[in-house]
């Protein structure tokens, strides 16, 4: 069954009365970083592969994979998934992070001396006590809903920065990535590939409910809203907001035909492409566009600036020129 835009704005609607006075908190904790663009951010995926780390138990199965491939692609992890990839030896090249109670005590104080070489971006009504940490840089956004709320956020951070809302910091990975919405087909970042790791949005009997973490808090139990069966037939569990999530995301990857493979077989996400990841990590094609298309881009706009001036200065001119002759009679 599709979602409708109605069930989207009453999702959206819900989470805004029950968090909305805590992100208004967060974002004025946040006005007092510099808000750099992510306009440098465009087109630098193109030829490559990017991996988006999730916290699902597929994370655990191909952490060695992870590992051993690390360095061909970029990688993106969400918040509770960047201590796994620490513990095993993987940096990641961007850790984002979305959750206004996400824990900074459970998930990120002790690795906070092995970010200098990770760069964080941060949603400006997240948990101010990610962005203190010490990274090799921080970026800020807002999250553009269908309610408009991210007006009065970005307001009062002060950032520049909107891009489409995702239902969970899973989805927010890809959205992030790609940035189309109503307005616009896109893929922001320029990743050839788009690979799914940990996207399982549901755990089996015998598996964890995250990544390393067999409970998750008793969610392993309390959370089993329905039985169902994941990518490989297995039985497993999902609750109402994981199966929503990979609903919407399923649509999201489907209308906009974005490059995106399922790489985890214990999701209840199919995907249209669907890949190992051992195979699609070792993915490369003319890396060197990237710098190509930049340089081409920036050209461009160059081009357009100078012909809005050089047509400036033709219609100042010819005003001049006008008021003379109106003068002259």
């Amino acid at each position: 069954m599709s979602l409708t835009a109605d069930d989207i704005k009453e999702q959206s609607r819900r989470a805004y009365n029950q968090w909305a006075t805590t992100w208004r908190e967060h974002a004025i904790a946040h006005s007092k970083y510099e808000m750099k663009s992510l306009a440098e951010f465009e087109h630098v995926g193109i030829g490559k592969a990017v991996v988006c780390v999730a916290n699902g138990y597929s994370l655990e199965l191909e952490i060695e994979t992870l590992k051993k491939y690390q360095h061909n692609v970029d990688i993106i992890c969400c918040d509770k998934s960047l201590g796994h990839l620490l513990d095993h030896g993987i940096t990641p090249t961007y850790c984002i992070v979305c959750d206004a109670k996400v824990s900074y005590e459970k998930y990120l104080e002790k690795w906070k001396d092995q970010l200098k070489d990770i760069i964080l971006f941060q949603n400006i009504c997240a948990n101010p006590k990610w962005a203190a940490a010490e990274w090799k840089d921080r970026y800020f956004f807002g999250n553009k809903d269908v309610l408009g709320s991210e007006k009065e956020f970005m307001g009062l951070a002060g950032c520049p920065n909107v891009v489409p809302a995702g239902t969970n910091v899973s989805n927010a990975l890809v959205v992030f990535l790609t940035q189309s919405d109503n307005e616009k087909t896109q893929n922001f970042f320029g990743y050839d590939k788009i690979l799914l790791l940990g996207f399982d949005y549901a755990w089996r009997e015998g598996g964890n409910y995250y990544a390393f973490d067999k409970d998750g808090g008793g969610k392993f139990n309390y959370m089993r809203h329905m039985f169902t069966r994941n990518i490989d037939n297995r039985h497993c569990f999902t609750s109402n907001n994981l199966a929503f999530s990979a609903k919407w995301l399923e649509q999201y990857i489907g209308a906009f035909k974005l490059p995106v493979v399922q790489c985890s077989r214990e999701s209840v996400l199919p995907l249209k492409n669907m890949g190992v990841l051992a195979e699609q990590m070792q993915y490369s094609f003319n890396t060197e566009d990237s710098k190509r298309v930049i340089s081409m881009l920036n050209r461009r706009k160059e081009l357009l600036a100078e012909k809005k001036m050089i047509e400036q200065t033709v219609l100042g001119i010819g005003r001049e020129h006008y008021y003379s002759f109106i003068s002259s009679l």
